[in-house]
Parts: C-alpha cells; sequence; structure tokens
C-alpha cells in the first residue's frame, strides 16, 4: 500500500486537476445554457449551480435562482423541487443552514404537489441532517422518521437504508450507541446485498466508530483501515478527509502515537481545505490542538481551538461549539489555569444539557472534580464529587463487554434475517400445500365413501319369499 503521505502528494496533483475540471466545466455550461431552451435550460442551470459550489457559493444560489425563476416563467412547475432542493444542498455545503431549511421547507411543498415520492423522501432526509448539525435532534429524528415511512411505503431501498444510517448518526451524537450501531449494521448489510461498495464503506467506517466507543480498539482500527482502502480505490476524498480523522482520533486516543495521529490529522486537513468543508474543518482542527495540548504546546493549541470555534459558531454548528469549548477547559487544567479550566467546562455542559448531549455529563464533572482539587476549593470538591459519586459505573469496562456482545448477536440476528424470512416463506408455502393435500385427501375419502355406499346400497342382499 502506498505510504499515507505519498498518498498525500498525489491527491493535491489530482486536486489542482480537479480545480481546473471544475473550471472548464463551469465554461463549457454556461456557453451551452445560452444556446438552450426550455427544459433543457433548466437541467443544465442546475448542473451549472451544482458546479459552482466549488468555487463560489453565491454564484451557485444565483444561478439557482435564475434556474427556479426560469422554470416559474416558463410554467415548468413539476422541476422547481429539484431547484429548490438543489438550493438547499448549496447551503447546507456552505454551512448556512438557515437558509437550507428555507429552501427544503420550499421543496417540500413542491414535491407534496406533484407527488414525487422518492425526492419528497430525500428532502426529509436533508432537512433531518440540517436539523442534526443545529443539534435540534427532536426535529431531525422527526424528519427522518417521515423519510423512513415514505420510503417503506414506496419500497425504496436504497434510500430508506441512507435515512436508518442518518438516524443512527444522530444516536451516535447523543451516545446511544446501541441504537447506532444497530442502524449502522442494518444499512450496511442493505448496502452490501446492493453491492454499494461506497455506501458499504461508509458503514462499515461508523460501525468501526461505534466499536471504538465500546473500547474494541483492534476492531474498530480493522473496520476503519477497511473503509480507508476503498474510499483511496473510489477517489471519494469527502469521506477520506472522514475516515482519515477517524484513524488519527483512534492512535491519538487509544494507541497513544501522537505522531501518526498528526500526520493522519493533518492530511485530512489539507484535503478538506481543499474542498471547502467548513465543519470539517472545524473537527479537525480542534483535534490538531488536542495534539499540540498534551505536548504542552498551548499557543498552537489554543490557535487551532480559536479557529475551530469561531468555525462552528459562524456555521452554526452546535455540536463543534460544545466540543471545543469542552477541549478548551481541558486544555487550560493542563496548563493549571483552573478557574479558566471551569468556566470552559460549564458552558460546554450548559450547552451539551441544552442540547441533548448526554455524554459530556461524566466527562465534564470529573475535570471539575480535578480542578477543584487542585484550587483547594472543598466546598466545588464535595459538590462535584456528590455527582460524581452517584452516577459512577463501577462495571463500565464489563457493561462495554456485554454491550458489546448483545451488539454481536444482534448483527447474527441482523445477517440470518433473509434467510429466516425466506424459511419463513417456504413454510407458509408448505404449510398451504399441506392444507391443500389434507382437504383433497378428504375429499377423495368423501368421494370414495359415497360410492362405496351406493355401490353397497344399490346391491340389495337376496331374500326368500314363502
Amino acid at each position: 500500500m502506498k505510504p499515507l503521505l505519498t498518498y498525500f502528494f498525489s491527491f493535491l496533483f489530482i486536486g489542482t486537476c480537479i480545480a481546473d475540471n471544475d473550471l472548464i466545466k463551469i465554461d463549457s455550461l454556461n456557453k451551452l445554457v445560452g444556446l438552450q431552451s426550455g427544459r433543457e435550460r433548466i437541467e443544465t442551470l442546475i448542473t451549472l449551480s451544482e458546479a459552482y459550489r466549488e468555487v463560489s457559493f453565491d454564484k451557485s444560489l444565483k444561478t439557482g435562482s435564475d434556474a427556479e425563476k426560469f422554470a416559474a416563467d416558463e410554467g415548468f412547475e413539476a422541476l422547481k423541487g429539484k431547484i429548490l432542493l438543489s438550493m438547499g444542498e448549496s447551503a447546507s455545503i456552505s454551512g448556512d443552514f438557515a437558509l437550507a431549511l428555507d429552501y427544503y421547507s420550499k421543496a417540500l411543498k413542491a414535491y407534496k404537489e406533484s407527488d414525487s415520492y422518492s425526492e419528497l423522501a430525500e428532502t426529509y432526509n436533508k432537512m433531518g441532517l440540517v436539523y442534526k448539525n443545529l443539534a435540534e435532534f427532536d426535529k431531525a429524528i422527526e424528519s427522518l422518521i417521515i423519510a423512513t415511512e415514505i420510503e417503506k411505503e414506496h419500497n425504496l431501498v436504497s434510500q430508506l437504508a441512507g435515512s436508518i444510517a442518518n438516524l443512527a448518526t444522530i444516536y451516535f451524537s447523543q451516545g446511544d450507541f446501541n441504537k447506532a450501531m444497530d442502524g449502522y449494521h442494518q444499512a450496511q448489510l442493505v448496502y452490501k446485498d446492493l453491492n454499494d461498495t461506497l455506501r458499504y464503506a461508509k458503514m462499515t467506517m461508523n460501525v468501526g466508530l461505534v466499536y471504538w466507543q465500546w473500547d474494541k480498539n483492534d476492531m474498530a482500527l480493522d473496520m476503519l483501515q477497511e473503509a480507508k482502502k476503498i474510499f483511496e480505490k473510489k477517489e471519494d476524498f469527502i469521506e477520506l478527509g472522514r475516515v482519515y480523522n477517524n484513524i488519527g482520533m483512534l492512535y491519538y486516543q487509544d494507541v497513544r502515537d501522537t505522531v501518526k495521529a498528526l500526520e493522519y490529522f493533518e492530511n485530512s486537513l489539507s484535503i478538506r481545505e481543499l474542498l471547502g468543508n467548513q465543519l470539517g474543518m472545524a473537527v479537525v482542527l480542534a483535534n490538531i490542538g488536542n495534539v499540540y495540548r498534551d505536548k504542552k504546546q498551548f499557543t498552537e493549541a489554543f490557535d487551532k481551538y480559536d479557529k475551530a470555534l469561531r468555525i462552528s459558531e459562524a456555521i452554526g454548528y452546535k455540536e463543534g461549539v460544545v466540543r471545543t469549548n469542552y477541549y478548551i477547559g481541558i486544555a487550560y487544567q493542563k496548563d493549571k489555569k483552573f478557574k479558566e479550566s471551569n468556566r470552559y467546562l460549564s458552558k460546554s455542559k450548559l450547552m451539551a444539557d441544552d442540547y441533548g448531549m448526554t455524554n459530556y455529563a461524566g466527562l465534564v464533572n470529573e475535570s471539575r472534580l480535578k480542578n477543584y482539587a487542585a484550587l483547594g476549593d472543598y466546598e466545588g470538591f464535595m459538590k462535584e464529587f456528590s455527582i460524581y459519586s452517584s452516577t459512577r459505573d463501577s462495571l463500565s469496562s464489563d457493561l462495554n463487554e456485554m454491550t458489546t456482545r448483545e451488539a454481536e448477536a444482534r448483527y447474527k440476528i441482523n445477517e440470518l434475517l433473509p434467510e429466516i424470512e425466506r424459511l419463513e416463506a417456504l413454510n407458509k408455502q408448505q404449510l398451504s400445500r399441506l392444507t391443500l393435500y389434507r382437504y383433497s385427501f378428504l375429499s377423495l375419502l368423501l368421494v370414495v365413501f359415497v360410492v362405496t355406499f351406493y355401490l353397497v346400497f344399490r346391491r340389495k342382499p337376496k331374500t326368500s319369499y314363502h
């Protein structure tokens, strides 16, 4: 396998080529639009709007607006939903989540009027992801459940798997790893059956992340490396940015190899900067800050945290704001600035509670406990200790083991479900046949009985008359 650094330089070269190709494509589409009319022109304007995402968000939205106006003027109402959905996605990618929700709401109305069920479900799905990034988890789950109901009703198998996977991601963010694992594995099986390699790899990566949360690091790394190979082969740079970051996290937190972790983080950051992925940049910048924090290079650490926090706040990425504030609190603790540490930890905990992110409660509690001990603040320490003692689970390691075994058992059940369903269908078929045979046999017996009865009584016994 290519060394990571060699592969990364190859990516930079490919990225330059992609950027050049984007400009060529945009120029070609602009020329084409001037020669077209009707539906073809609208379709080209949508494609042009999506191409502009790589170079200019403003031009992307303006082109989308041109498509929407032209469709209205020409009476192509059926294309209105498609235009609005595309514009919503452009806004979401740029990090303007409020604008994205506005476009998606308009797209929903258009698709409901045209009974476009696949596109309707897709819009609910994308709205769910935006609500997730805004940490409005109840609305996110509601949107995704509506999507799954539409997909089930209309047998949209691949889309249903995507909605289930997105629901699992929300459960993961909330710290409900059992539900997350169930969803990821269910989607993984569907994509494997559909031979959808890239989506299968994404689910494999996500399953690995749940294993990592359960401290099954070898299993987690195997899954992440499997996914990475597929992303590299398929040259899916968006997902490569994610998997590099995730592998970096595992090396950083569990393998304790900060050199390798930083290598993966920096490669992830470079990819995300090149793609303009603001949310991804915020995530990996905070992780790089942690590496510098542990090296006690606090100036560099706070610089990375500050950039991560500013990006998260600018795009409304609430989960990123909570996480980065927590990281800053830990950095101040390591720098022996305990009051500042508590300030950021409390800020993180308050927001996490508001957004339903339960997994921060224990982390913040333990950190504040250490701060109060270092400050000699007996009252603060005892207050935190009462919280600590009431929620501490001394059997967390055993619980993780049991949870993993339970999940593996569910996996086996999920994998056997198609075979169970096949056997159930076969049993029903055989039961129907058996019932038919029984009735046929009874009917035959009845016929035999009637015929026999007739023959017996037709031949009256001979009687002597005297």
